[in-house]
């Protein structure tokens, strides 16, 4: 029996019918609003060189023996003005280093965990490092520090909380600000396996886009994406709005109060499922909260694709929603065979609201 989706704040809501067109762009402008995306994977020679020097760095890192790569560790929090103890293997209940912080604002005990991973870190390390820190009682912050990343369920963990989380690439930028540049002096002269094909593998994972949505007016929206495959949703955990604010893989999340935006989406299109092919993105009016909400304040609205570091924001200018609809399809990326993501506008209007926006896309929502 197909699963539901909770779409309303209140209740469930009925199957709709069919989608109802507004506007498109004509050919040119459609063209131009493509190409801005387009650097979404920009395989420019520079961005291939810096990418292959942070792999062959994590690399290294990862190739230390274990005690060494926590020594590194210990010295590298030395070099930061602490004083530091190494525990013992035998009894250290997941902690490699501790470390006290004089520093008369930032300062305290901090408790250290080193994971020499070459994939991503498991949300339930984190976890576990939490537990320990509260049952520390000389401890007053954790650190957990790795060669590898952290998924973003790990990041909407430790907001909030006194743990910092130090992934690969930022690991590297510390050793070499604090003058550790003898860990990376194989890649510099050419030393055996300086070329990566004796050093293992290593995961370095892209930045994630922003796509900030504004608009004028003082009336409040909603933003949506739906994961598909063609026209179809992959499930309904792959529909993110203000009832789920993140795909299980945490590829897609919803994010409150960035900057000046009216709303914002975290997009890694690098961690999209496999399966994937199309993001779609719907903006609709709150008519739980405002019956008689419908597209029409949905004014001058501009959807802002921030793609990472070292790229410029691209901008698009959509059309002004309808009052004859109360949620609006804005446009949607698609993933060619090359693996791009490439933007079109895609305009079109829904009287029924979200619900007939989720049914257009395969998923079912009932009444309660």
């Amino acid at each position: 029996m197909p699963s539901t989706v909770q779409l309303s704040r209140g209740h469930r809501m009925s199957r709709s019918r069919k989608l109802h067109r507004l506007s498109n762009p004509d050919s040119a402008e459609r063209r131009a609003q493509r190409m801005l995306f387009r650097h979404l994977r920009d395989d420019t020679t520079a961005e291939r060189g810096r990418m292959a020097k942070r792999v062959h760095e994590l690399q290294l890192l990862l190739a230390m023996d274990p005690v060494d790569f926590e020594q590194l560790i210990a010295r590298l929090m030395e070099a930061m003005g602490m004083r530091v103890e190494l525990t013992a293997r035998s009894r250290d209940g997941g902690v490699d280093v501790r470390g006290i912080d004089s520093d008369p604002f930032r300062g305290g005990n901090v408790i250290v965990q080193v994971k020499r991973y070459r994939d991503t870190v498991t949300p339930s390390a984190v976890r576990d490092l939490y537990g320990t820190l509260q049952h520390d009682r000389a401890a007053t912050k954790a650190v957990l520090v790795t060669t590898s990343r952290f998924g973003p369920s790990s990041h909407q963990f430790v907001a909030g909380k006194p743990i910092t989380l130090i992934n690969g690439a930022e690991l590297v930028g510390l050793l070499k600000h604090h003058g550790f540049h003898e860990v990376f002096a194989a890649a510099r002269h050419g030393a055996a396996g300086a070329d990566g094909d004796d050093l293992p593998g290593v995961e370095v994972a892209a930045d994630p886009a922003r796509l900030l949505l504004h608009w004028t007016g003082e009336e409040e929206y909603d933003i949506a994406a739906l994961v598909c495959r063609g026209n179809r949703a992959l499930s309904d955990e792959h529909l993110v709005f203000y009832n789920n604010g993140s795909t299980p893989d945490g590829s897609v999340r919803l994010v409150t109060g960035y900057g000046d935006a009216n709303a914002c989406l975290m997009v890694d299109f690098d961690a999209l499922p496999a399966d994937a092919d199309r993001l779609v993105i719907v903006a609709a009016a709150d008519t739980q909260n405002h019956p008689t909400a419908t597209m029409a304040g949905f004014a001058g609205p501009a959807l802002i694709l921030e793609p990472g570091a070292d790229q410029d924001p691209a901008v698009v200018h959509l059309a002004d929603g309808a009052p004859a609809n109360t949620a609006m399809r804005l446009g949607r990326f698609d993933r060619d065979t090359s693996g791009n993501w490439d933007f079109t506008p895609a305009l079109a209007g829904y009287p029924g609201g979200l619900h007939q926006a989720v049914v257009a896309y395969g998923l079912e929502v009932e009444d309660s």
